[in-house]
């Protein structure tokens, strides 16, 4: 008789977790993973379209993954994404290696003027063991590297035509706030002055400085030609930028998420390089073409290398030497 009772049971709760299933899929399967992936460039930017072309990766994976997506910062400026990764407010982002510096110092050398011969010399460095040495500074900051990717090569733009170092002159240059660019153009002859991104464009506009430094692709995605329409080519940085995910984030993750995340990361930096590089051949012809910016090329940047000299000489030492500086120069 007992018997027949726990037989009974068993079915009994065999059949109710059946009915459960059925009525409630969602708490058997899966839980269901949201994931903040926020930047502060404009929908049209290349960062955004690798946003989504990580999203469809991973999304394609793990179904039960949802990567949400806030351009144009809406989740904050550069630092705030960078302190919202830390605490995990923030999953994923792509971040200016001139603003990571300031939370992992061993990519201060990545803002000296003149470093990278072009994009392909960068993207070696990237690749090679230098790249890889980072990767325990950014977790120890509470930073995952999913990638290394380009952010094109940086410029100068401005309200008034800055064809030398003489037209450069007390020029108020909006820079990052990164102590190696504010060098950089005081040296030049200019006056640095370190803005938010996210104020750029009214600084622009209302006059609190002549221009600013930055990549073609940035100042078209942000009609900053709109109070700057002309624009000083001079490719003094190949803009290094890291796509990251929170430790607190990544921490939480099963492991088989972990890998699809960074299987899905590496195909999103491989076409967000070859987009940003053929973003570039174009960018520049459309600017004048459409928009009618003024391009000028400034005939001697040996000058302007001159000029910076003491940078190298007074940084050498907080970005690891001129040993290292030099095996970057030359890879």
């Amino acid at each position: 008789m007992n018997r027949h009772k726990l037989t009974f049971w068993k079915i009994m709760l065999l059949s109710t977790a059946f009915i459960l299933f059925i009525i409630h899929p969602a708490s058997v399967a899966a839980k269901e993973i949201s994931l903040k992936f926020g930047h502060v460039l404009q929908m049209d930017h290349p960062y955004h379209k690798m946003a989504l072309k990580f999203k469809e990766e991973l999304e394609k994976r793990q179904p039960n993954v949802k990567v949400n997506i806030f351009p144009a910062k809406q989740l904050g400026n550069e630092r705030d994404l960078v302190e919202g990764l830390q605490i995990g407010s923030v999953d994923i982002s792509t971040i200016t290696s001139a603003l990571t510096a300031g939370f992992v110092p061993g990519f201060k050398v990545f803002s000296l003027p003149f470093l990278f011969k072009d994009a392909n010399h960068l993207f070696r460095v990237m690749d090679s063991e230098i790249g890889t040495n980072l990767v325990k500074g950014m977790e120890k900051a509470g930073l995952i590297k999913l990638g290394y990717v380009y952010g094109g090569s940086r410029d100068l733009y401005s309200s008034v035509p800055i064809r030398n170092l003489d037209e450069l002159k007390g020029k108020k240059v909006r820079t990052m706030e990164n102590k190696i660019l504010v060098n950089t153009w005081n040296s030049l002859g200019a006056i640095a002055t370190p803005i938010p991104w996210g104020d750029v464009y009214l600084s622009l506009k209302q006059g609190v400085v002549d221009g600013g430094e930055g990549t073609g692709a940035s100042y078209r995605s942000m009609k900053f030609f709109d109070s700057s329409p002309h624009y000083t080519r001079i490719s003094y940085v190949f803009s290094w930028h890291n796509f990251m995910m929170s430790k607190i984030t990544w921490d939480k993750l099963p492991k088989d998420v972990q890998k699809d995340v960074m299987e899905s990361a590496a195909i999103a930096q491989a076409y967000e390089r070859k987009l940003f590089v053929d973003t570039e051949k174009s960018l520049f012809e459309d600017l004048k073409t459409n928009y009618g910016v003024k391009i000028y090329s400034p005939p001697n940047l040996d000058k302007w290398r001159e000029k910076i000299k003491n940078v190298y000489e007074s940084n050498a030492d907080k970005v690891g030497g001129m040993d290292h500086i030099k095996k970057i120069q030359g890879m």
